[in-house]
């Protein structure tokens, strides 16, 4: 993996950066990658800052950066080759925010995001993989490192999770 950029992104709660860290490969927030570039805003009152995306993508020298994970539900939003896309099911997402002290409107909100796939439509013109975070870190990892080694190759088609259709049945 020579110079290659690949997003680890996902719903906020999915496990990303867990999932970062098992890779046991060369990992930035989107967040670290912003700070440098005078990209990210000041911290709101739930802990995120925002980034300026549009800033990043023309100031970035990815020479400097060689083979790298980018860590973040934006990183898929970043000019990237190719992206893994960690899902996990409603009601385990909601429980985990729950347990962040989330607020409601903001565990409302992802998990929504989450259910109807946004970030997953968001993907769409990358290479990408998604991931049901069910199988588990090392079934995650495995699948993961396959895919890289051939070549970001596609599975089948149409393999995306849909929550939607699990929850209420496919008819």
């Amino acid at each position: 993996m020579t110079g290659v950029r690949i997003a680890i992104t996902g719903t906020p709660g999915v496990g990303k950066t867990s999932f970062c860290a098992a890779m046991n490969r060369q990992t930035k927030s989107v967040e670290e990658i912003a700070a440098p570039h005078d990209c990210l805003g000041e911290t709101e009152k739930d802990g995120a800052a925002p980034i300026d995306l549009e800033k990043l993508i023309r100031k970035i020298d990815w020479s400097e950066e060689g083979s790298i994970l980018i860590d973040g539900h934006l990183s898929h939003l970043l000019p990237v080759d190719a992206i893994i896309l960690i899902r996990c099911h409603p009601d385990i997402l909601r429980k985990r925010l729950s347990e962040r002290d989330y607020s409601q409107p903001k565990v409302d909100e992802n998990v929504e995001c989450e259910l109807i796939g946004i970030i997953a439509a968001e993907c769409l013109d990358t290479p990408c993989l998604e991931l049901d975070s069910a199988i588990g870190m090392e079934a995650m990892i495995a699948r993961a490192e396959r895919w890289i080694t051939d070549g970001f190759k596609p599975g089948r088609p149409n393999e995306g999770i849909d929550w939607i259709g699990q929850i209420h049945g496919d008819d």
